[in-house]
């Protein structure tokens, strides 16, 4: 077990070492995090990902008689999951913050805003395959595994309009609650919720 969470903890730390280096080179400064903002992003993140991550895999296999992904490093959820996405799914969060820091700084605005969750179907299969590559690279497995071979298994073309479709409802999700004063429940429910809905 200690062994599983040394390797997500590998893989994030790595991952978003980078990505706030490639953010701030790209505003020429060092990106000014807002601990409030961050955790809301990585909390709501957390929980609609995890949700719908499993719910769309458990409607593809009723429909598709298989499932489009599944888990290799610690499935659960009929492999639906990892029960290492409680620091994988918030650490997209956190990916998602610095890119709209990074937007707003350079104005890239999109309007309506909830344009801006249909760049999730373009990101988000790069990083899946960012992270498969991860996995293969230093632990010699996948750290999931999609059935269709589109995209050499590391992930699917047929999954860009479910990124998109999520990123756009959690845009929506995130845009309503940065309007309304800091609560930190919001971000600490949301964490727990999804922990729940992983493990319960």
């Amino acid at each position: 077990m200690v062994g599983i969470l040394l390797q997500g903890l590998s893989g994030v730390i790595i991952g978003l070492g980078l990505f706030y280096l490639l953010g701030s080179m790209l505003l020429k400064q060092w990106i000014r995090l807002d601990a409030y903002q961050l955790t809301l992003s990585m909390g709501v993140t957390f929980l609609v990902a995890i949700v719908c991550e499993i719910s769309i895999d458990r409607l593809y296999f009723s429909i598709m008689d298989k499932p489009l992904w599944l888990y290799h490093v610690w499935p659960i959820h009929q492999g639906y999951t990892s029960g290492l996405n409680f620091i994988v799914w918030p650490a997209y969060g956190f990916y998602l913050y610095l890119v709209h820091k990074v937007l707003v700084s350079k104005r890239v605005l999109l309007r309506p805003r909830w344009l801006h969750g249909l760049l999730s179907g373009i990101d988000g299969p790069l990083l899946e395959i960012l992270a498969n590559g991860f996995f293969l690279l230093f632990y010699g497995t996948f750290y999931f595994y999609y059935l269709p071979d589109d995209m050499g298994h590391y992930s699917s073309i047929q999954v860009i309009p479910i990124y998109m479709l999520v990123g756009v409802v959690l845009s929506l999700i995130l845009d309503y609650l940065r309007r309304y004063p800091r609560n930190w429940l919001y971000p600490s429910v949301s964490y727990v919720m999804a922990v729940g809905v992983m493990f319960v």
